[in-house]
């Protein structure tokens, strides 16, 4: 093969690389073929540099920038370039001869060479409606695996567990060896079997087929009432209870704590008493008040909550480590007094349902608001670190929503995360959940910013600023480049211990934000400020819910924590698509109904003259807009300042107005307008 020849091959796969990834729902971007993300309802894993054609990303950081050889070569873990260049042939159905000739391939490639396909696997692009067969193969192939998890070969085959030593979520993602545990609905959970595996690899150690909807395990169990049934989150967990004469069933997704009430409350009086045993960490403390709140609502009182030894996270955890405690653990579960059980919970609902009632009578309250008035009256708002701001917000953040919303890169967490600053700096902490970007960058964003500040304080110019790019990348022009980022670092680092960053895609609802504040408070004995990057994303709140009620309980729940931890919630939202080009108002937002009546203060940011000018014709309007994009366009080549307007659309307890900033984006600044 001769050097043109090979180069035009590698053009060839170049250009056709998309064809090598399944795009993700959104049609924004595609499934990682490494780690799988990006299939679910609203991730994208990965996406197409818009600037560099051929170069992707994995948001969750399996590769950054890169072209197809090698992601390619990160999937099958090749290093020389010969044999990625030669795997690269074989999946585009390039062939190649023993003379070094080559065929031109058909348009789409087939991953699926990759693998033969002899071996079972699952994708569920091509899985049968009916998993039927599947199971049956898993099943068989049980004693091929020793990955029991300390559970019987006898329970697992009671509930037709089995085993595939290739496996994939779909068609692009990389094989590996899982447990198959099929649940009530149809759909099973697929856990990876190695040992050791890397952070990465952990992340996706449990996962489901794409449209399954996820149900309960051992749903049956409820029907029978000759024994106490266990409620626990895994169907490990579950199936450890059952291996020493329990009787468990797993929720499976703490999402389904609603279809598990709802089962509950169809029986009625036909349920068995349930033992509530969640995970040993915070999160699963908030999911047990949850649950036991659905049982009291549809005044289900048979119940106990029996917690693990501290020094186990998980059942199978406890079985795994000592199964004679574990099994005297189960009897003494199963022994509980039920019925004084259901009598305490029955009495104790009626006692907070009557303290409930005294508490809202008119005396009661007017002690309460006193001490309300006096405590605010020793204290003040929380700083947002722009005066003119916090002069219209009357002298800051106080507990309640706080909702910022405006149009795709037009940067309203770069306004966010300059105001998170700011409070960290005034000693407050601050809890950041980030359900886009990575915690780099963020701080690369910050770092950036305060570059930008350095080189204007100290010489009177930006020429040694950096983007957020650069300083993720480290790159440098010259001592005075270092210098600067260096004094950055160490700004940030003193008073960056009062932020905190989770990150999550897809992952993080209420629940786990109440459970992080709490956290937070433990160790803080504080409560923080939070910011949410962005609403949409939260994960839903309810699995049978639409996404806009999901986002509407969001809210909803938000308000409550704002209130019950007495904190300022900070909420980024995006628009509706049909609002772009029109002038931000409370219809811009999207699912804007809960967001319009629940937040306390909500705030717009737009372009300066996006705004309807009076009496202004569609056609001139649509002609200056062009003119206006064209001059945002030439001020972010000239990485200049763009004029940004905030509008306070609502504020509950303040008055609504305008204020003007500059912005420059190419450095992540806000600059009040008034500080010219």
């Amino acid at each position: 093969m001769t050097k043109e020849e090979r180069q035009d091959i590698e053009r060839y796969i170049k250009e056709r690389a998309t064809d090598y990834f399944t795009p993700d729902k959104s049609g924004k971007g595609y499934i990682c073929p490494i780690c799988g993300s990006g299939s679910g309802a609203n991730g994208t894993g990965i996406t197409e540099n818009p600037k560099d054609k051929g170069h992707f990303t994995c948001w969750t950081g399996c590769f950054k920038n890169a072209d197809i050889f090698e992601i390619i070569g990160k999937q099958f873990n090749l290093t020389d370039f010969n044999e990625i260049f030669n795997k690269a042939c074989e999946i585009f159905r390039i062939s190649i001869d023993r003379d070094n000739n080559y065929t031109r391939p058909s348009p789409k490639p087939n991953p699926n060479t990759a693998k033969s396909n002899s071996t079972p696997t699952n994708s569920t692009s091509t899985a049968p409606e009916d998993l039927a067969e599947f199971f049956r193969q898993a099943a068989a192939n049980l004693t091929k695996t020793d990955y029991h998890r300390g559970i019987s070969i006898e329970t697992l085959k009671r509930f037709n567990v089995g085993f595939m030593s290739q496996w994939r979520v779909n068609e692009k993602a990389p094989f590996s060896p899982r447990l198959i545990i099929p649940n009530d609905g149809g759909g099973y959970l697929a856990r990876d079997t190695r040992p050791n595996l890397t952070e990465q690899e952990a992340q996706y150690k449990k996962m489901r087929p794409k449209g399954k909807t996820i149900s309960l395990f051992n749903s049956k169990a409820l029907n029978q009432t000759s024994k106490p049934v266990f409620i626990v989150e895994g169907e490990i967990d579950a199936l450890s209870i059952i291996d020493v004469g329990g009787e468990a069933v797993a929720l499976c997704s703490v999402a389904n704590i609603g279809k598990l009430i709802e089962a509950v409350k169809e029986r009625a009086n036909k349920i068995p008493p349930l033992i509530i045993q969640l995970d040993n960490d915070i999160a699963g403390q908030a999911n047990i008040k949850k649950l036991i709140d659905g049982l009291k609502e549809i005044k289900f009182f048979s119940y106990r909550h029996l917690a693990l030894p501290e020094s186990y996270k998980d059942a199978n955890e406890f079985l795994m480590k000592d199964r004679a405690k574990f099994t005297d653990w189960v009897k003494a579960g199963e022994n509980l007094d039920f019925t004084a059980s259901k009598e305490e919970n029955q009495q104790e609902d009626e006692k907070a349902a009557r303290e409930k009632f005294e508490s809202e009578g008119g005396a009661n309250i007017v002690n309460e608001f006193t001490n309300f008035v006096l405590k605010n009256k020793s204290g003040g708002g929380i700083t947002t670190g722009f005066e003119n701001l916090d002069e219209l917000l009357d002298g800051g953040l106080y507990p309640g929503l706080y909702v910022v919303g405006a149009i795709s890169s037009l940067g309203k967490t770069t306004f966010i995360i300059q105001i998170a600053d700011s409070i960290a700096k005034s000693g407050q902490g601050v809890l950041i959940f980030s359900l886009e970007m990575s915690k780099f960058e963020l701080i690369a964003k910050s770092l950036s910013r305060m570059s930008f500040i350095k080189s204007l304080e100290e010489y009177q110019s930006a020429c040694y600023a950096k983007t957020t790019r650069s300083v993720l990348l480290g790159r440098y022009r010259n001592e005075i480049d270092s210098k600067i980022i260096a004094e950055a670092m160490q700004d940030y680092s003193e008073w960056g211990r009062n932020i905190h960053i989770t990150e999550g895609i897809g992952n993080i609802g209420v629940a786990e934000i109440k459970a992080k504040i709490e956290e937070f408070k433990k160790f803080r004995n504080k409560a923080p400020v939070v910011v949410i990057d962005y609403l949409q994303i939260l994960a839903p709140f309810d699995l049978k819910m639409t996404d806009k009620q999901n986002v509407d309980k969001n809210i909803l729940e938000l308000k409550r924590l704002s209130r019950d931890f007495e904190i300022p919630i900070l909420g980024i939202s995006s628009f509706n698509r049909e609002n772009y080009n029109a002038p931000v108002s409370m219809a811009s937002f999207k699912e804007s109904g809960a967001i319009e009546y629940s937040s306390d203060v909500l705030i717009g940011l737009q372009y300066e003259g996006w705004d309807y000018e009076e009496g202004e014709a569609k056609e001139l309007r649509e002609k200056r807009l062009r003119r206006l994009k064209k001059d945002l366009w030439q001020k972010a080549q000239n990485l200049s300042s763009q004029d940004i307007q905030l509008k306070i659309l609502k504020n509950r307890n303040g008055i609504k107005s305008d204020l003007l900033f500059d912005f420059f984006p190419a450095f992540n600044y806000f600059r009040p307008r008034s500080e010219e």
